[in-house]
C-alpha cells in the first residue's frame, strides 16, 4: 500500500554540473513502499557524480582515432552465466564513457564518450560500437569530429525503432540507428544538464534534467513536454520507462523512485543506503540494477522491493549501466578510467 509521507531534502549536484536549479514550485507527493533496508558494500569510496575528468584519443592524419579496444576473460557471445564466476570482458582505449546500451537488432553495444568535461560544448564527443565479444567495431561509430555531425558531450542513449536519441547537455539529438547519420535536434524548453533516457514500448522518450529537477517527454512525433519537475527527485540521473511512467534512481540520494505518467507524483520505492546513483537497468531474472558511485558497486533490488544485494563490487565510477538481457550481463561504462566491463550476473 502506498502511503504519503514527508518530501526529502535536496542533497548533492552532479560534481560536474553548475550550480543552479534544483527548488521549483511543485507540490508534490511522496509514496514508500519499501518494507526492509537493503544490503550493500563497505567501501567508502565516494564518487559525487560524473567529475570533469578529460578523456583523449590518439588520431592518425585522417582524423580517425586509432586507440583500439582490447578484451580479456570469457568472449563467447552466446555464454550464459557462469556461476563459478567467469572473469568480465574489459574494453578499453574509451574517452569518459557514460552510458552503453544495447542494441538488440544489430547485436552491438552503443557506448557513449564524452572525450571531455561533461558541460563543455566542444563538438568532440563520439559514440562507440562494440561487439558483444568485446571487439570495437568502430570507435566512433558517431563523431562530433564529422562536418556533418554535432555532438558535444553524449550521454544518455535510448532506441525507438530504427533511431537512436542521444541527450547531449540541453538538447537530445537523433540519429539513424543503423548508419549514424543524424537526423534532428530536439530542444528541451530550460534544460540545464540532460542525463539519461528511457524509451517506452509507445516510442515515447523520458529526459531527465539532473540540474533543474525534471523529467520530459518526447511523444514519437519528436516534441518534448515537461512530465514533472521537483527538488524530490534529488538530481535524477538513471531512468527506465514502462507503460505507466518511469523509475529513476537518485544521485543526490540514495533513493529507487517512480514517477506515473497520468496525474506525476514522487513515489519512492526503495531506499539502497547508497548514495550518487547512477545507471538503472531490467535485471534479467525481474527487478532492477542499479549503479552506485559512493560504495563502487552495482546493486540487484529485488522486484518485490524487499532486497538489494550487490552483483558487483569493487569497480569505481559504475556510469550509465546496460543489461545484455540474453547473455544476462551488466555492462558497466567505467567513466574515471576510460573502459567499459561486461559482467556476467550471477542466477
Amino acid at each position: 500500500m502506498i502511503r504519503p509521507r514527508a518530501t526529502a531534502p535536496l542533497l548533492l549536484l552532479l560534481g560536474a554540473c553548475q550550480a543552479g536549479g534544483g527548488d521549483t514550485d511543485a507540490t508534490t507527493t511522496t509514496a514508500d513502499t519499501s518494507t526492509s533496508t537493503s544490503g550493500q558494500v563497505s567501501s567508502t569510496t565516494t564518487g559525487t557524480g560524473e567529475p570533469t575528468t578529460t578523456g583523449t584519443t590518439t588520431t592518425t592524419g585522417t582524423g580517425e582515432p586509432t586507440t583500439t579496444g582490447t578484451t580479456t576473460g570469457t568472449t563467447d557471445p552466446d555464454e550464459t552465466t557462469d556461476t563459478d564466476g567467469a572473469a568480465p570482458i574489459v574494453v578499453e582505449g574509451l574517452s569518459v564513457p557514460e552510458s552503453i546500451l544495447h542494441d538488440v537488432a544489430a547485436d552491438v553495444y552503443l557506448i557513449s564518450n564524452i572525450n571531455g568535461t561533461p558541460t563543455a560544448t566542444d563538438d568532440n564527443g563520439f559514440i562507440s560500437r562494440v561487439l558483444p565479444d568485446g571487439t570495437v567495431d568502430q570507435l566512433a561509430f558517431i563523431d562530433g569530429a564529422d562536418p556533418e555531425v554535432t555532438l558535444d558531450a553524449p550521454k544518455g542513449m535510448a532506441i525507438v525503432g530504427d533511431f537512436l536519441y542521444v541527450s547531449d547537455i540541453t538538447v537530445v539529438r537523433k540519429f539513424d540507428r543503423t548508419t549514424g547519420a543524424p537526423l534532428a535536434t530536439i530542444a528541451i524548453d530550460g534544460a540545464g544538464f540532460l542525463n539519461d533516457l528511457s524509451a517506452d514500448a509507445s516510442g515515447n522518450v523520458y529526459v531527465g534534467d539532473m540540474q533543474v529537477e525534471a523529467i520530459h517527454v518526447i511523444n514519437p512525433a519528436d516534441e518534448p513536454t515537461l512530465l514533472f519537475e521537483s527538488s524530490d527527485l534529488q538530481n535524477p540521473n538513471g531512468l527506465l520507462a514502462d507503460d505507466q511512467g518511469v523509475h529513476v534512481v537518485t544521485n543526490g540520494g540514495t533513493k529507487l523512485l517512480y514517477v506515473p505518467r497520468q496525474m506525476p507524483v514522487v513515489m519512492e520505492l526503495f531506499d539502497l543506503e547508497a548514495s550518487s546513483l547512477d545507471g538503472l537497468a531490467p535485471h534479467p531474472a525481474g527487478g532492477w540494477l542499479v549503479s552506485s558511485w559512493e560504495t563502487s558497486a552495482v546493486y540487484h533490488v529485488s522486484a518485490d522491493l524487499q532486497t538489494a544485494a550487490v552483483v558487483v563490487a569493487d569497480i569505481s565510477s559504475p556510469a550509465d549501466i546496460g543489461v545484455d538481457t540474453g547473455r544476462e550481463r551488466v555492462l558497466i561504462p567505467v567513466f574515471t578510467e576510460n573502459r567499459a566491463e561486461f559482467h556476467l550476473l550471477a542466477p
